[in-house]
């Protein structure tokens, strides 16, 4: 059910755990395979979905190498 105003969002939010855990925000886990290309001295990742029926769908990522960091890197 969504808030009916601000107050209640805020309110939401407020109850929310410091450090949620992904599926108390609604994500859902899935593994991905990372392939990593080189071109013209840039670097790039594509990410692709193990489930054959998720890349059907058009379900992959294209990034810069630079803009993509390893978040267990970052605590």
């Amino acid at each position: 059910m969504a808030p009916k105003n601000a107050q209640d969002a805020t309110e939401g939010w407020q109850e929310v755990p410091r450090d949620p855990e992904p599926s108390d925000l609604g994500y859902e886990m899935d593994d991905w395979e990372v392939i990593r290309a080189r071109k013209n001295d840039r670097g790039h990742l594509m990410f692709l979905p193990e489930q054959e029926d998720m890349l059907r769908e058009e379900a992959f990522i294209v990034a810069d190498a630079c803009s993509v960091c390893d978040v267990i890197d970052r605590i």
